[in-house]
C-alpha cells in the first residue's frame, strides 16, 4: 500500500487524497519504516510538495515531513513558515518544528510571538501563539511564580489513604487556630498555618478549596463560568507575589468514559483561556494550577493544586524502585508505631529497599543505630543516597536476612515485607515471612517491637499463630481492600 500511494503521489495523481491516506496509514510505526524507503527515492518530490498551490496538500505534506524528522528538512520548513500566508497553516509548520533540534530559530519564534501578541488574534493565529509557545517554553522555561499565601486562612483538601482520615485529622487539629472534618479519603481543613500542617508527613496531596459548593452541571463552559464567578483567578493571584499569567491545566476525576472526560477538560480549559483576562494560560506541560474536578453523582467539587506551594517533605527521595514504600504510607505506619518508639533505640529493617521507612523513622524519634539489608545492590545504592540527603547515617548491608548476624540486640525490628510477583512466586514468600518470625526472635531484644507491613496477611496470621515468643498489640487495615495490614507485636521478655 505504501508503495502504491507513493507512486500515485509522486505521478500528480489525487495528491491531497493520496498524501491524507500516506498520513493515516504511517501513524502505524511499522508502516513507517516503508514510507521511509520511498521517501529518500522520491525526496526532491515530497519537499516540492510544500510549494503547491493547494493549502490542503501542504497542510499533509508538512505532517508528514514533520514525522520523518531528517535535519535537512527543518529549514526549508521553517522558511516555508515564515513565507507561508494560509493562516491556518501555520500552527502545523510548528508542530512539525517540534521534531527537530529548533535551538537555532528560538529568536526568530520569540520575535514572532511578540508581533502576534500586539495583535487582536482570530481562531487560526490562537493556534499559532499555542504552538510557539510550547516550542519557546521547551527551550526556554517561564519563569515560576512564588507562593505567598502562607499567612493566610486557607481552607484545603488533604488528600489520604482510605480508612485513615480521622488519624491525619488528629494530627492537623494538633496545629493551633486548624480544624475540619473527614471525607472519603481526605479531611477538609481550615487553617491560618498552612506552612505547619503541611509538614504532617501522612498526608498525599493538598488541594485548596476556593469554591466550596457543588455545581451541578457537566457542562465545561458552565463550570468555568462559575468558577471564575466565584473568584478564582483573584484566588490564585492573591496568594503568589508575581502578576504574569498562570500557567494551568484541567484534570477530570470520577468520570469513566475517556471521551466524556476529555471533552470536559478540553471545553473547561477553552473556557478559561478565552474568559481569563489573559491570566490565565492552559499549558500542561508547564502547569503551575491544577483545576482538579471530581465529579460524582450528585455533581462537581472543583478544587486547585497550587505547585508553587513546595513540598519538601520528601524531598530526600531521588532514587526510588519500582517496589520503593510510598512515603507517605511510610510516616503512617510510622505514626500509628510511634507509641511504642523508644529514643536510642537499635533499629533493624531486614528488607529495606531504598531506606524509607528506616529514613521516616529517623526523622519521628532518634536512634542509637539504624541497619538496613537487602539482597539487591541497586536498593541499597540508592538508599545510601537517599539517606545521605536525608542527613540520616544508615548502616547498610547486602545480605540476604537468613546470614545476617549481629553482635548486639535490636530493639525494634520494622519492615515493608516483600510481594510475591516479578521473579518472587508465594512459596518463596511465604519462606521470607517464615524467616522474619524465626531470626527476628533470635535478633529481637526482650520486649522488643516487631512493626511489619503486609500484604499477605494470610501468611501473617499463620506464623503469628505459630509463634510462642511474639505477641500482637494493634493490627491496623493499611487500604480499603482488607489486604494490606500493619501488625504491632511485641516480643516477650524473659
Amino acid at each position: 500500500m505504501i508503495n502504491k500511494l507513493c507512486k500515485e503521489i509522486c505521478a500528480g495523481n489525487n495528491i491531497r487524497e493520496n498524501l491524507i491516506q500516506l498520513n493515516q496509514t504511517v501513524k502505524d510505526e511499522a508502516f513507517m519504516e516503508y514510507f521511509l524507503d520511498e521517501y529518500y527515492e522520491n525526496e526532491a518530490v515530497f519537499v516540492g510538495l510544500l510549494d503547491h498551490e493547494d493549502a490542503k496538500v501542504r497542510k499533509n505534506i508538512i505532517k508528514l515531513l514533520g514525522k520523518v524528522a531528517d535535519p535537512v528538512l527543518m529549514e526549508p520548513l521553517f522558511r516555508h513558515y515564515q513565507a507561508e500566508e494560509t493562516q491556518f497553516l501555520k500552527s502545523d509548520y510548528l508542530a512539525a518544528l517540534s521534531e527537530f533540534e529548533y535551538k537555532d530559530y528560538l529568536p526568530e519564534l520569540k520575535k514572532r510571538w511578540e508581533e502576534l501578541s500586539g495583535q487582536e488574534l482570530t481562531k487560526h493565529s490562537q493556534e499559532e501563539m499555542k504552538q510557539l509557545r510550547k516550542l519557546i517554553w521547551k527551550l526556554d522555561p517561564p519563569k515560576r511564580h512564588t507562593f505567598s499565601g502562607y499567612d493566610m486562612e486557607n481552607k484545603l483538601l488533604f488528600i489520604v489513604p482510605r480508612g485513615h482520615e480521622a488519624a491525619v485529622l488528629e494530627q492537623m487539629e494538633a496545629v493551633p487556630e486548624t480544624s475540619g472534618k473527614t471525607i472519603p479519603g481526605g479531611c477538609l481543613v481550615t487553617t491560618k498555618h498552612l506552612e505547619d500542617v503541611c509538614r504532617i508527613r501522612t498526608f498525599q496531596a493538598v488541594l485548596f478549596d476556593f469554591c466550596p459548593v457543588t455545581i451541578h452541571s457537566g457542562d465545561g463552559a458552565v463550570i468555568g463560568e462559575k468558577l471564575l464567578n466565584a473568584g478564582m483567578l483573584e484566588y490564585i493571584q492573591k496568594r503568589h507575589k508575581e502578576e504574569t499569567p498562570f500557567l494551568f491545566r484541567v484534570e477530570v476525576k470520577g468520570i469513566k468514559d475517556i471521551a466524556e472526560k476529555n471533552r470536559l477538560a478540553k471545553d473547561l480549559s477553552e473556557y478559561l483561556e478565552k474568559y481569563g483576562k489573559g491570566k490565565l494560560v492552559n499549558e500542561p506541560s508547564f502547569y503551575e494550577a491544577e483545576i482538579r474536578v471530581i465529579s460524582g453523582s450528585h455533581g462537581s467539587r472543583v478544587f486547585l493544586k497550587l505547585t508553587c506551594l513546595a513540598d519538601e517533605r520528601f524531598s530526600y527521595r531521588k532514587y526510588t524502585t519500582s517496589s520503593s514504600m510510598n512515603p507517605a504510607k511510610a510516616a503512617l505506619m510510622i505514626h500509628y508505631v510511634g507509641p511504642y518508639l523508644k529514643p536510642d533505640a537499635n533499629v533493624l529493617d531486614p528488607f529495606c529497599g531504598t531506606g524509607t521507612l528506616l529514613i521516616e523513622r529517623a526523622m519521628a524519634v532518634s536512634s542509637r543505630s539504624m541497619y538496613g539489608l537487602d539482597i539487591s545492590g541497586q536498593a541499597l545504592q540508592a538508599a545510601w543516597e537517599n539517606s545521605h540527603r536525608a542527613n540520616i547515617l544508615l548502616q547498610l548491608i547486602q545480605r540476604n536476612f537468613n546470614d545476617f548476624r549481629h553482635e548486639y540486640l535490636f530493639n525494634e525490628i520494622l519492615t515493608d515485607m516483600p510481594r510475591r510477583g516479578g521473579n518472587k512466586t508465594a512459596r518463596e514468600i511465604e519462606y521470607l515471612y517464615h524467616l522474619l518470625f524465626t531470626k527476628g526472635d533470635e535478633l529481637l531484644s526482650p520486649d522488643g517491637i516487631m512493626a511489619v507491613y503486609s500484604e499477605e496477611p494470610g501468611m501473617m496470621e499463620k506464623e503469628l499463630k505459630g509463634s510462642s515468643k511474639m505477641q500482637l498489640l494493634k493490627k491496623y487495615p493499611m487500604g480499603r481492600d482488607q489486604v494490606s495490614w500493619l501488625y504491632i507485636m511485641r516480643k516477650a521478655g524473659k
